[in-house]
């Protein structure tokens, strides 16, 4: 009779506050739960597509007339670059695939969904990309990339069902940002073409020190500046040096700044951790590229000169030029 006229006794209060904190925790323990599944949901997606991007390639190079990319390889240019094409759409469902999971794992599901939604494009363009450039398709390699792909479907759709925290629309770049982007993307523009030109590899491509505004740009202004940065400087500098294949620059470099951009306002030594893991990503990318244009032997030497002439450079630099201008311009940054 209390329940039915809304009268509560004290033990009831008691009752029914336990219950609805049971509720919140079973609740907070099936959200958890939906994303361990989803990690090890997107880990096997990116695993299978990495594995039948390599299947595919390795037909693709068998058509040419490759046996081995374990000696210097001697392509035709429109095959290097119809290569490295497929190759970065297949990094680039990689890179949107982990973007995605990571941004469930901050509580934003809905949005992660969103962003695992976009690898699911890229991941059906890797499909179609052979067929569509003229290659044989490897059907081994069709079917693991086709299954990779239900998995990113699967992940987008529980991303974005599961529920997380709701957060007003925002601007991708806010006005200030944007100016920054187009300021830094500049001075990256004219410091990777003029060190560019100074600089020519031996390997093919070009060696420069342009890495070091990106790094700054991430560091003082965070993750979206710092792909943005990533992207549009560098790939202006391969288009202004004449470097085919540019598009690679996209993934490598937006993958670079946006990483090095997660240690913005933390301690020296989470920064230089975050600068080395994004210069490895950025190396590593090229080197995973480089191996089946230009086969392995070349592409480790490449890969040596990226790490440690490119990007262990840039890293020192783009530290001392943070550090002083945190220093020196205090209020703007803040």
């Amino acid at each position: 009779m209390l329940f039915s006229f809304g009268i509560f006794s004290s033990g009831d209060r008691v009752i029914y506050n336990s219950y609805n904190y049971n509720i919140f925790q079973m609740s907070m323990s099936s959200r958890a739960m939906n994303r361990q599944t989803i990690l090890i949901i997107a880990l096997l997606a990116c695993l299978l597509e990495l594995f039948g991007a390599i299947v595919q390639v390795n037909a693709m190079l068998r058509s040419v007339g490759v046996t081995s990319v374990f000696s210097p390889l001697s392509l035709a240019d429109s095959d290097k670059v119809n290569f490295a094409l497929y190759l970065t759409f297949a990094g680039a469902s990689l890179a949107i695939v982990s973007w995605a999971v990571g941004v469930i794992q901050r509580g934003r599901p809905r949005l992660g969904g969103l962003i695992a939604g976009s690898s699911v494009v890229t991941s059906i363009i890797v499909i179609l990309l052979p067929f569509v450039m003229g290659y044989p398709l490897s059907t081994i390699g069709l079917a693991i990339t086709a299954l990779a792909t239900v998995l990113i479907c699967v992940v987008a759709y529980m991303g974005y069902k599961t529920p997380g925290v709701k957060e007003a629309a925002r601007a991708i770049l806010t006005p200030r940002e944007i100016a920054v982007v187009a300021v830094f993307s500049a001075l990256t523009a004219m410091l990777t073409g003029t060190t560019g030109l100074m600089l020519p590899s031996p390997t093919g491509g070009y060696t420069h020190i342009g890495d070091t505004i990106i790094f700054v740009s991430a560091l003082l202004f965070g993750c979206r500046v710092g792909g943005a940065v990533g992207i549009i400087g560098p790939v202006v500098a391969d288009l202004l040096v004449g470097y085919p294949r540019w598009f690679v620059t996209v993934l490598a470099h937006g993958s670079q700044g946006f990483i090095a951009g997660l240690g913005r306002k933390r301690s020296t030594i989470v920064q230089v951790v975050l600068l080395v893991f994004s210069g490895f990503v950025m190396a590593t990318t090229y080197f995973f590229v480089n191996v089946f244009i230009k086969g392995y032997p070349v592409a480790i030497l490449s890969y040596v000169r990226d790490l440690l002439g490119q990007a262990l450079v840039s890293i020192i630099l783009g530290l001392i030029l943070t550090k002083g201008a945190e220093k020196a311009l205090p209020s703007v940054l803040s």
